[in-house]
């Protein structure tokens, strides 16, 4: 081991690079696009949610519409793809209400993140599932408004 801890090994590797191989490793290609085609809604965070509250009613959800939910929160940007704890949370609740029926989803998260009040949870869970229920909240008002209208 050096001083910085990396093995001898691979210092030697990283000795061994010449200037030209580290410059073909920084290089990317060009990504191609069209072998995921998402729906990717645009316009401001206010007319995401509006996007995404005429699709799914939180108040009456099914469950068969909890992973297209999901995914438009992620192909929006309101659940980032690094978000792992938000994303499961939904599939979670899925889970506990596929007998159930329709869902109210802000209910169902309130007791979700309830039960893990119980258990001794990592912080990072509490964090996400405050922020998908400011997400949920979010919705329903923006469903409320669609309703009135």
């Amino acid at each position: 081991m050096d001083i910085m801890g990396l093995s001898k090994r691979m210092f030697d590797h990283l000795g061994q690079m010449s200037p030209k191989r580290a410059e073909a490793t920084n290089t990317t290609s060009a990504i191609d696009q069209s072998a995921k085609p998402t729906q990717v809604l645009t316009g401001s965070i206010s007319q995401q949610l509006q996007q995404i509250a005429q699709r799914f009613d939180v108040r009456s959800l099914e469950v068969s519409d909890v992973i297209p939910l999901q995914q438009a929160l992620k192909d929006s940007g309101l659940i980032n793809d690094t978000q792992v704890r938000a994303q499961g949370m939904l599939t979670q609740m899925a889970y506990h209400h596929y007998e159930s029926g329709p869902m109210n989803l802000e209910s169902s998260l309130q007791e979700h993140v309830g039960r893990m009040r119980e258990r001794p949870t990592v912080l990072a869970d509490h964090r996400e599932s405050q922020h998908l229920m400011n997400i949920i909240k979010n919705l329903q008002s923006a469903r409320a408004e669609i309703d009135a209208a």
